[in-house]
């Protein structure tokens, strides 16, 4: 497709993906759909609705992406990271790989752009709300182009909107009269600019693969199917604050009394008002007093922790997480309780690790390095962020490389909390301490080859 049809195929599709990404955003922000209210409710009614929106959508998209941390780029018969993971620190993705990641999560799909740099190739995570990746079959591994919107701009006094169009050769800009997609005889493109890079250098985070070809991509994330149960939440918490607020404090009344009016206005006088530090008295002994019960919030906690544990169930995520409660459990009583996140969290970095594997290829051909831009056999390697015991698990190594023969710098990395710095500064303190104890082996058997048998050294056969 040319530049032309490429946009007008993205501006479509964006049209078709926008509405429901922006509602799973404003619902990410807590901008949610708001419990029935009477049209004629009042200013304290609404003020209820307001406090009764308890945002639990981020809690949910934030467990699964603390769990994922890239930290290393290998290939299976060299322990070191490949050169091509030095573009990974030079664009500082120990800090940006989250926003990438949360967005995949969020949205079903996040972006990330690969350009060449005058420092080295540049990798930039870009937005899903302004980005729209084209592809013509939906099970291809690379985009066959992106449109990306870049804001409003004026020319000539009227207002346009500003559009970057990315395809296989080359960023195109573009502007489209605004509110006006469709006249595309009113577009005005500029000159390309030349990527130099062998395929469109956006590539796409998909959070699934969708199992439909009109499946949308928010479809595919992990908030969309979670907004009913968000507003199931909204609704029990209203209910429950409703009830707290008229009917949890106990209503008095009184029976057999004259309410005095005022010699003024003529209006009753009310006497008998319930406070805390107000006492009800009369003179008449036949006057009677009694209580309304108030309304018992049992029901409605248990509602509410009901809608929550549903939550918990769809997103796999553990109970105790959202709830809390869980206190003196043991290790493995744990793992068993996370043991569904941990089966989400490897299949995200199943999916996430193929996205960042394209992601330094093109770096490295961006680069000019054709043979670690072909590599690919190289793969990403995880953070371990299972919760485990260390001692059982270092127990369990230990017998690993004992029983089995396993070398154990090669478990170094499996133990809980280790990072791949220090599994680099290990190997770096045993080499020195080898070649400590080479150096002064040699000496010592030097010392001992030129000793004479009057130092106490060895002594030839006669």
């Amino acid at each position: 497709m040319d530049t032309r049809d490429l946009l007008s195929v993205g501006l479509a599709q964006r049209k078709r993906e926008m509405p429901e990404l922006v509602r799973v955003d404003q619902y990410m922000r807590g901008v949610q759909d708001a419990p029935y209210m009477p049209k004629r409710a009042e200013a304290e009614f609404r003020k209820l609705v307001a406090r009764s929106v308890e945002n639990w959508l981020p809690l949910i998209v934030s467990v699964i992406a603390q769990n994922l941390r890239v930290e290393g780029y290998r290939s299976a018969d060299n322990p070191d990271d490949l050169e091509a993971w030095r573009y990974w620190s030079a664009n500082q993705l120990d800090a940006r790989q989250n926003a990438v990641h949360r967005a995949a999560l969020t949205f079903g799909r996040g972006y990330v752009a690969v350009t060449p740099g005058d420092e080295g190739p540049a990798i930039r995570p870009v937005s899903p709300l302004s980005v729209t990746g084209v592809a013509a079959d939906p099970d291809a591994e690379w985009l066959d182009g992106a449109v990306r919107f870049l804001g409003r701009t004026k020319r000539d006094g009227k207002s346009f909107e500003r559009w970057q169009v990315w395809d296989d050769y080359a960023i195109t800009d573009v502007l489209t009269p605004d509110g006006e997609h469709e006249r595309a005889d009113k577009w005005i493109t500029g000159s390309p600019e030349p990527h130099g890079l062998s395929r469109c250098p956006i590539v796409a985070f998909r959070n699934r693969w969708g199992d439909a070809p009109n499946t949308l991509p928010h479809e595919l994330g992990e908030v969309a199917p979670l907004i009913p149960i968000q507003d199931r939440l909204n609704e029990t918490t209203l209910n429950a604050k409703i009830a707290e607020s008229y009917s949890a404090f106990r209503q008095r009344w009184a029976s057999g009394i004259s309410i005095p009016r005022d010699p003024k206005t003529g209006q009753p006088v009310e006497t008998f008002r319930a406070a805390v530090d107000r006492l009800w008295m009369v003179e008449n002994k036949d006057v009677r007093f009694g209580e309304f019960e108030q309304t018992d919030l049992s029901g409605y906690l248990a509602s509410r922790e009901a809608a929550i544990k549903s939550m918990s169930a769809i997103a796999q995520v553990p109970p105790h997480f959202l709830l809390g409660g869980m206190v003196n459990i043991s290790a493995d009583a744990l793992t068993a309780a996370e043991s569904g996140l941990s089966r989400r969290v490897h299949e995200r970095q199943m999916m996430f690790g193929e996205a960042w594997e394209q992601t330094l290829r093109l770096a490295a051909e961006a680069d000019g390095r054709d043979a670690a831009a072909g590599d690919t056999s190289a793969r990403i390697i995880w953070h371990d962020a299972e919760a485990r015991s260390l001692s059982a698990t270092v127990d369990a190594l230990g017998k690993l490389s004992q029983l089995l023969g396993v070398p154990a710098e090669a478990l170094w990395e499996r133990v809980p909390g280790v990072t791949a710095f220090d599994v680099q500064a290990w190997r770096r303190a045993k080499t020195q301490d080898a070649t400590a104890n080479l150096a002064a082996q040699l000496l010592m058997g030097q010392h001992t080859s030129e000793a004479t048998p009057e130092d106490g050294g060895p002594v030839g056969r006669e």
